[in-house]
């Protein structure tokens, strides 16, 4: 069995990247734009606009919470508000939103389905 952070790592931080590049697209800025501010390859942005990465985005936008967090981010990405090194600190608060949501318990069962009762995401 995959330990959460693995699956934190394949499937909700593609998934994470993805929305955001939908966002921004949605906002104006075009692969190129982007990728330089995501610090991604801009063949990696194609592949998320593609939906061939990320496929666990459509988890993520079940969920309101989230989704507005994903939104402000990309807002404050297009506006200049988020300074280097800061991306990542915010990146992490919304996988933190995730987590509190129990979004990645429902991927974790998806794959695990002999998983009764996990807490490993809070402790």
């Amino acid at each position: 069995m995959k330990p959460f952070c693995e699956i934190v790592v394949s499937d909700m931080l593609p998934a994470l990247r993805a929305l955001i590049t939908k966002e921004l697209m949605r906002l104006g800025l075009n692969q190129v734009q982007i990728s330089k501010r995501l610090g991604i390859t801009q063949p990696a942005i194609s592949q998320y606009t593609r939906e061939l990465r990320g496929r666990s985005a459509k988890l993520l936008t079940s969920n309101d919470k989230v989704m507005e967090s994903i939104k402000l981010l990309a807002y404050e990405i297009v506006n200049g508000n988020v300074k280097t090194g800061e991306l990542h600190i915010k990146i992490c608060g919304i996988c933190k939103k995730i987590r509190e949501e129990h979004l990645l318990c429902k991927l974790h069962k998806e794959n695990y389905p002999s998983i009764e009762v996990c807490e490993i995401c809070f402790k």
